[in-house]
């Protein structure tokens, strides 16, 4: 009864996850573009998911440290290397290419962890479809991530089909590759976006490639577990043996 109630209670966490994730991904990064109130709501919605992700996710010591290690990051990361760059002189994108990475990677553990949340046993209910939803905005996050880090080391990396590179400045370029990306994993392709380096290309491939098979993927394995729960259901019901 308990572990059920567990079970439950972390299928109910995947919503509100996925309710801050696309609130940071759909409303504070496009107004981060432009306004400064955007930064702020930004950085709150990824404070909130993180500290979300390490209360929720596991119950592990060892995960739910390197959660919180990932929280740190997020929360006092930029004002934190940019006096360590101040001191040592790495050089003006060192703090943002190292925030960066930490983000990928803490990104790269709460999908493996939603992802495990997901598929594991148990009735599929609306909170675990959800919980596939926020998944796939996490791996479109993590494109994004990866573009910007690829236009950091080679700018130019992907340009606008109009001509021009994408915007230096940090909230309007992680606007602009975080709509790319998203049009990119659901295969969109306005084509106001092209990729140019050959890395940028096989990342926009693989990015179009997973965003055709998930939801393949992902239905035929919820239809799985869902059939595998009611079969165990109907065995163990009294009344359905007789």
């Amino acid at each position: 009864m308990r572990l059920a109630w567990r079970r439950a209670w972390g299928d109910a966490n995947l919503s509100a996850l996925l309710a801050v994730q696309a609130f940071t991904q759909f409303v504070a990064i496009p107004l981060a573009a432009r306004h400064q109130a955007g930064h702020t709501l930004f950085d709150i919605g990824n404070l909130v998911f993180a500290v979300l992700c390490a209360l929720t996710l596991t119950k592990r010591h060892a995960l739910q440290g390197a959660l919180v290690v990932g929280l740190l990051a997020v929360a006092a990361g930029a004002p934190l290397l940019d006096r360590i760059d101040a001191t040592l002189g790495f050089g003006p994108e060192a703090p943002h290419v190292t925030i960066a990475l930490l983000v990928f990677a803490f990104n790269v553990l709460v999908t493996a962890l939603l992802t495990r949340r997901i598929f594991g046993p148990g009735d599929v209910t609306g909170h675990r479809v959800q919980g596939a939803v926020l998944v796939y905005l996490n791996v479109a996050a993590l494109f994004a991530i990866a573009y910007d880090l690829l236009e950091l080391h080679s700018s130019g990396a992907i340009r606008l089909s109009a001509g021009g590179g994408i915007p230096l400045a940090a909230g309007a370029r992680t606007a602009e590759l975080w709509y790319y990306s998203l049009t990119t994993i659901t295969t969109t392709g306005f084509g106001d976006f092209v990729p140019i380096h050959p890395l940028a290309r096989s990342l926009t491939n693989l990015e179009a490639v997973f965003g055709q098979l998930f939801p393949a993927t992902l239905l035929a394995r919820l239809v799985s577990l869902h059939l595998v729960h009611s079969q165990r259901k109907n065995h163990d019901d009294p009344e359905m043996k007789e």
